[in-house]
């Protein structure tokens, strides 16, 4: 018997295809079918014999994949002139391809360049470094967008998290709102995803001083405690309103960018009160009279309206039936 020393130069690859071919002989010599054995294998009688051959003249170094690097390379169908002249034009027009590139050489420079060979330039190009890709360019500004730094009271939001009791992981966003007059207002949104009970006010900006005053707002309208807030990462729920929760130990869940749909509550609650009030809304654009009116509405959404996420139940009724069913428990 064939004594084997493992070597970690030789690749998985290579180790298995000898234990197949190993298999296959030990197999056949007990007067196995071939077919069967092959099958059993996952492995085509080409590919057996194929490796024996080189195993048997090559040893392990025979079964190793060998390079698929063609033998003649495409060489080279540029100058270095224009090589520069697409580095020149690609870098005053940053988000301009091949195609325009090339048009644009060939009829301001006087020289001819296919649109394959620009495309290949700009391919080593980006490979250097020279230049970015066009993404970049249109993403530039979320690049030095400023991250939140973690390092205060907020937390960052984890995977998995969800409401489990009223009060628990309340969705908070803002909105702007223009009326039919051309007014613009800011709009604050507060659910909580386990009761879908609502909190809205109005404001002429959204800033965190805003966003501050809007938890105490929040604590007004929600008949429970609230424990713990999770909002997206926009500037307004940083500064005083970060500030704000720490003071009334609240814990504050930052969600990752770009993810709304884990801010669905809120995301909704938006639509809803979009829809069903600023949309109907008739009276003149003064923030008294619209905050006045905005609280008639978050009124009846929260007691009145019949909502279909609670069975038709309105909010208020669904937390009492919550709260007499916590009480019967214990």
């Amino acid at each position: 018997m064939e004594s084997f020393v493992f070597n970690y130069n030789y690749s998985k690859e290579a180790i298995e295809r000898r234990d197949k071919i190993k298999s296959f002989d030990k197999l056949r010599a007990e007067g196995s079918n071939e077919k069967t054995i092959l099958e059993s294998l996952k492995v085509s009688r080409a590919c057996v014999y194929r490796w024996k051959k080189a195993y048997k003249s090559m040893g392990l170094v025979g079964l190793e994949d060998k390079s698929r690097k063609p033998k003649n390379v495409r060489k080279r169908e540029w100058t270095e002139q224009d090589e520069k002249l697409v580095f020149e034009v690609r870098k005053k027009y940053k988000l301009w391809g091949k195609n325009k590139i090339a048009t644009v050489i060939n009829r301001d420079y006087g020289v001819k360049i296919g649109k394959s060979t620009t495309g290949r330039i700009i391919s080593k190009l980006l490979k250097q470094g020279a230049i970015k890709h066009v993404w970049y360019h249109y993403f530039g500004r979320l690049k030095n967008k400023r991250r939140r730094a973690f390092d205060g009271h907020a937390k960052r939001w984890q995977y998995g998290m969800k409401s489990h009791s009223p009060g628990e992981l309340v969705q908070v966003d803002h909105a702007t709102i223009q009326l039919d007059s051309g007014a613009v207002f800011k709009q604050f949104t507060a659910v909580c995803p386990f009761t879908k009970y609502a909190a809205d006010q109005v404001y002429t900006q959204a800033s965190s001083k805003c966003a501050a005053d809007f938890i105490e707002h929040m604590q007004s309208v929600f008949p429970f405690k609230i424990k713990s807030i999770q909002v997206d990462g926009g500037s307004e729920f940083m500064g005083d309103f970060e500030y704000a929760c720490k003071i009334k130990k609240l814990d504050l869940f930052v969600l990752p960018p770009r993810s709304p749909k884990l801010n669905g509550a809120v995301e909704r609650g938006n639509g809803t009160v979009k829809y069903e009030f600023y949309y109907q809304y008739d009276g003149p654009p003064v923030l008294g009279i619209l905050r006045y009116r905005l609280k008639e509405f978050n009124t009846h959404y929260n007691k009145v309206r019949p909502h279909q996420g609670l069975q038709y139940m309105t909010p208020e009724l669904y937390y009492q039936s919550w709260e007499a069913k916590m009480s019967h428990m214990y």
